[in-house]
């Protein structure tokens, strides 16, 4: 199948907010059924923090992306194939984040989304200010297996080149096979592995690097 994906800037007041969440929370669904009580709870909790986050009158890091992607034949845009959070030295600072969650959610949604951050905080590759960093990067399920997560991985990694980074990081989950086998099939290599536990409950990532230069 021979297919292009068209990024597009993510807007709340356009496009699906609970499509973006639910794709979300399927990234790293492992850890958030830990701490809500249900996927539908989960899903409202991060798309009330989406449409907090871009609803922010403040200035954006130009180098911080957020962006959903439609298949090229879908001409009126309509139908989101997947997202991609990350951008060129973006690591995000999960202090702040945890306390921007509880000073504009409900405290419920806040503490479970703060237990994620805190998590992530131990596991998530260091990002140096040379890297292109793919924090966040999900398929649609009715999607999946179709060839589109290998296009994105394509065009994310050529964006890397076009800002002129060192090399592309990102994180494979241990339990999560799939995505090693797609990002190892793509040339990345695992230079660190990180693990946490948490009220009974471990986590741990690969540090998967592609050296660019």
């Amino acid at each position: 199948m021979v297919f292009v994906l068209i990024f597009r800037d993510f807007n709340p007041e356009i496009h699906d907010v609970y499509k973006v969440a639910e794709l979300i929370y399927d990234v790293d669904y492992r850890t958030f059924e830990h701490v809500f009580k249900s996927k539908k709870e989960g899903i409202e909790a991060i798309k009330d923090r989406l449409t907090f986050d871009f609803a922010k009158e403040i200035d954006e890091d130009e180098n911080d992306l957020f962006y959903v992607f439609f298949d090229d034949e879908d001409r009126e845009e309509k139908e989101i194939i997947g997202m991609f959070n990350g951008g060129k030295g973006v690591q995000h600072s999960y202090f702040k984040d945890i306390v921007n969650q509880f000073k504009n959610l409900k405290f419920n949604h806040a503490l479970a989304l703060s237990k994620v951050s805190f998590m992530d905080s131990f596991v998530l590759v260091d990002v140096e200010e040379d890297d292109f960093y793919i924090c966040e990067l999900a398929i649609c399920s009715n999607h999946r297996g179709k060839g589109y997560g290998k296009e994105a991985l394509d065009q994310l990694i050529q964006l890397g080149k076009d800002l002129n980074c060192k090399r592309v990081v990102l994180d494979a989950d241990f339990r999560n096979d799939g995505a090693y086998r797609l990002y190892s099939s793509k040339g990345f290599k695992v230079f660190n592995k990180k693990s946490f536990a948490f009220l009974g409950k471990k986590r741990g990532m690969r540090n998967m690097e592609l050296i660019l230069k």
